[in-house]
């Protein structure tokens, strides 16, 4: 880049990429430069930049006949990276890309190939203005535009923008959003700046070498250019004319993106984006070689399993299969080596696999897999299935046994079953549901039944479902008092040996009434039909991914917790249920307290959506489960691009380099072919 030079000003940024031109002169006048640092300078006065990271805080000095000027400035090295930061625009069907996720930022990273760019999230946004509450319990999407980007002084990066209305208008003139972030994975939205009264045409924020403040410049429509300085993004100057550092922009060969800004990345923090937010493929599989001892017979051939390596780092355990005849064929009582044909055991789930079963949870219960799932052809009957394997799911394959219809025993409860779940809570079996008590959807309400006999695939082996309570005994929800009052999609966890319910539940806050946000609570596992707790709220739906469909719109439900190493992970749904729904991410660690909303992080981007997996629309109320291999699988549902019945579906699970969960791995990433067929190498030696 250039250096800006302002009616003689000279004006540079505290940090230079390696790529930085130093002006010769100024207004004809030449310009020595010398450094503090040995070697920041060739002999002809150009920049020698570190071969890698950032080099450190050094003086540069610019000498002219008349003056010197002094910068403190550090250098970014020769294996930087550009980050691309852009907005998308919306498709003409909003169903597929609509303006609640194109207008956010979005991020690509520069590839080897000249002018390439590889799109993180699947080209989908990253970073989501929250919406604004302050005048509504249901609050006021909010969408943004043109990010800029920069280095903050100590650690991390700022963004700026200019926020949007949920029609994708201005919100405020001459206003930005400012935002933190460490490492473009986790973001803080710090609050609103005030510029000027005019619409802003471009603006730029830089760390100034000069003056160690940031400079916003900006240029509004009558031409002129201002800036203020600031030094924490609180307190601010007044503004004064002057010119603002000039923004690196070029055009992104990437689908949606016109152009985007560009900022230098260290090879390191590179590929820890990458890593977190690109796509995860195989890149390699190691087998281990079998040692015997000649005479025994090798009976655990058949399970040994190989140690996979992915492109972000991370590494799994698969089982491969050695072929039982070639195993037979041999010799086992004399030494030698043998190199075996095996294969890696690969799961292939159909989509759809359980067509109009959406809201899906499979459940691993005395050496079978039952599946249970809304119905969603009229959503007013529960089926159950049950198979010996997971394959064994799958439509016609497995037989379907009715549990619950619309019409339960004691005539109070009519109308929709929602989103059943099976848990062992207590040592008992349990299945939590959502059924309305008012013959109308906006009367389903959380409801548990017991397994009092042996078979849950006996329809009689089940008590009737009772109403969930509070700890005083009353509805969680009344539609009683209030005609539109559900409580939904409750699910059960376990964490430090205390037992939760956590469940979606649209709460009136006087008279208005919130969207559906996730809220949580203790219970007593020999008794969880009462919370032993007061509810906290935990989530609301908050981000355009979230509320996709208007100015307030969208839920926040469907949720699920994962115990995994040192987290629970708890992945729910937001947007609406359709081909906009998503998957979202909290996060707490083992040592936080699941009543403390604070401890929950929240994902500022889904974990799950519309351009995950070709063709599926709306992926949403997922789970997770291990099965008796040890290996993980997601079940989701999803549907067509406008919409129509939901269908259940199963992918394998991938864990990430730092232990997160990769819901959307697709077949070719999770096993390219050249690793599906192996050798494994058996080493037989003499007995002793």
């Amino acid at each position: 880049m250039t250096v800006s030079k302002n009616n003689g000003v000279l004006m540079l940024p505290y940090f230079l990429t390696p790529d930085t031109v130093l002006p010769e002169e100024i207004h004809g006048e030449p310009v020595l430069w010398r450094s503090s640092l040995p070697g920041a300078l060739d002999g002809h006065g150009r920049l020698m930049p570190p071969q890698t990271g950032v080099g450190p805080e050094f003086h540069l000095i610019a000498a002219t006949q008349g003056e010197e000027r002094c910068f403190k400035v550090r250098m970014l090295g020769r294996d930087r990276y550009w980050l691309a930061a852009y907005t998308r625009e919306p498709d003409d069907n909003p169903n597929v890309y609509s303006r609640f996720i194109a207008n956010s930022l979005h991020l690509a990273l520069s590839t080897e190939e000249e002018g390439g760019f590889e799109a993180l999230n699947s080209n989908y946004g990253v970073l989501f203005a929250k919406a604004d509450y302050r005048k509504s319990a249901v609050g006021a999407t909010k969408l943004l535009q043109m990010p800029r980007c920069f280095r903050r002084a100590d650690q991390g990066f700022g963004i700026l923008t200019v926020p949007l209305d949920h029609e994708g208008h201005v919100d405020s003139q001459g206003e930005l959003l400012y935002f933190e972030t460490r490492d473009f994975v986790r973001y803080e939205e710090r609050g609103r700046i005030k510029l000027t009264q005019a619409a802003l045409l471009d603006y730029s924020c830089e760390l100034d070498a000069m003056t160690l403040l940031y400079r916003i410049g900006w240029k509004e429509e009558s031409g002129e250019t201002w800036f203020v300085t600031t030094s924490d993004f609180i307190h601010f100057d007044a503004p004064q004319q002057g010119e603002m550092f000039p923004v690196r922009t070029a055009p992104i060969p990437i689908e949606g993106a016109a152009s985007g800004q560009l900022i230098a990345l260290t090879a390191p923090e590179a590929i820890y984006l990458r890593n977190k937010l690109g796509r995860v493929r195989k890149v390699s599989v190691t087998v281990p070689t079998i040692f015997l001892r000649a005479g025994s017979v090798p009976r655990d051939l058949p399970a040994i399993r190989a140690a996979a390596h992915y492109s972000d780092g991370s590494a799994a355990s698969q089982r491969i299969e050695v072929d039982s005849d070639r195993i037979a064929q041999l010799d086992w009582s004399r030494p030698g080596r043998y190199i075996l044909p095996a294969k890696v055991v690969r799961h292939r789930f159909p989509y759809p696999m359980m067509r109009t079963r959406p809201d899906p949870y499979v459940l691993l219960y005395k050496e079978r897999y039952y599946f249970i799932s809304t119905d969603d052809d009229k959503q007013r009957k529960i089926y159950i299935r049950s198979a010996e394997t997971l394959e064994g799911l799958e439509d016609g394959r497995a037989e379907e046994v009715l549990l619950w219809d619309g019409n339960l025993p004691d005539g109070e409860r009519q109308g929709e079953l929602w989103a059943p779940e099976l848990h062992v809570i207590g040592g008992k079996l349990y299945c939590l549901l959502a059924i309305s008590v008012n013959n109308h959807w906006h009367g389903v309400q959380a409801h548990l039944a017991s397994l009092i006999g042996e078979d849950p695939m006996n329809r009689d082996h089940w008590e009737k479902p009772r109403r969930i309570t509070d700890r005083h005994g009353k509805p969680l929800a009344d539609p009683s008092q209030r005609e539109r009052d559900i409580c939904l999609d409750m699910t059960y966890f376990e964490h430090n040996g205390n037992s939760y319910f956590c469940w979606s539940q649209p709460k009136w806050i006087g008279k208005e009434q919130e969207l559906a946000s996730l809220y949580i609570a203790t219970v007593d596992p020999e008794q969880p039909w009462r919370l032993t707790g007061d509810p906290v709220r935990i989530c609301r739906n908050e981000y355009g991914w979230e509320r996709n469909g208007g100015a307030a719109s969208g839920v926040s439900e469907g949720p699920y917790v994962l115990k995994r190493m040192d987290k629970l992970y708890m992945v729910y749904s937001g947007s609406s249920v359709g081909p906009t729904y998503t998957v979202g991410l909290l996060e707490l660690d083992a040592a936080g307290d699941p009543l403390d909303p604070s401890a929950w992080r929240k994902s500022n981007y889904p974990l799950m959506h519309s351009l995950s997996l070709q063709g599926q629309y709306g992926p949403g109320h997922n789970m997770m489960l291990q099965d008796n291999f040890g290996d993980w699988f997601n079940v989701y549902h999803a549907c067509g691009v406008n919409g129509g019945h939901r269908h259940a579906g199963i992918r394998p699970v991938h864990f990430r380099f730092d232990g997160s969960p990769v819901l959307d791995m697709r077949e070719e990433e999770e096993l390219l072919p050249e690793y599906e067929r192996l050798y494994v190498t058996v080493v037989v030696e003499e007995s002793k």
